[in-house]
């Protein structure tokens, strides 16, 4: 999970348009709509993740429920490794 989050959460970050390191210690579970993660940023986040790892997420991934906490942007992401 140390490693999704240190990829993701500079990236949500700046989705998000909070400070670097504003997510510093964010909680593999905890519910990134609360911070503000909606539709159109899931999608902005779906983007970086494929530009800054160089892969292809599916369309049927793009879902807010599976992009809601870290835990399961990393079960997403662990499918494309």
């Amino acid at each position: 999970m140390e490693t999704t989050a240190n990829i993701v959460v500079p990236l949500l970050e700046k989705v998000l348009k909070l400070p670097a390191g504003e997510l510093d210690g964010l909680e593999p579970d905890r519910d990134l709509r609360s911070l503000g993660l909606n539709s159109l940023s899931a999608v902005e986040l779906i983007v970086e993740l494929e530009n800054e790892l160089n892969i292809m997420i599916d369309d049927d991934n793009l879902v807010l429920d599976k992009l809601s906490t870290l835990e399961g942007i990393g079960q997403l992401l662990g499918r494309y490794a």
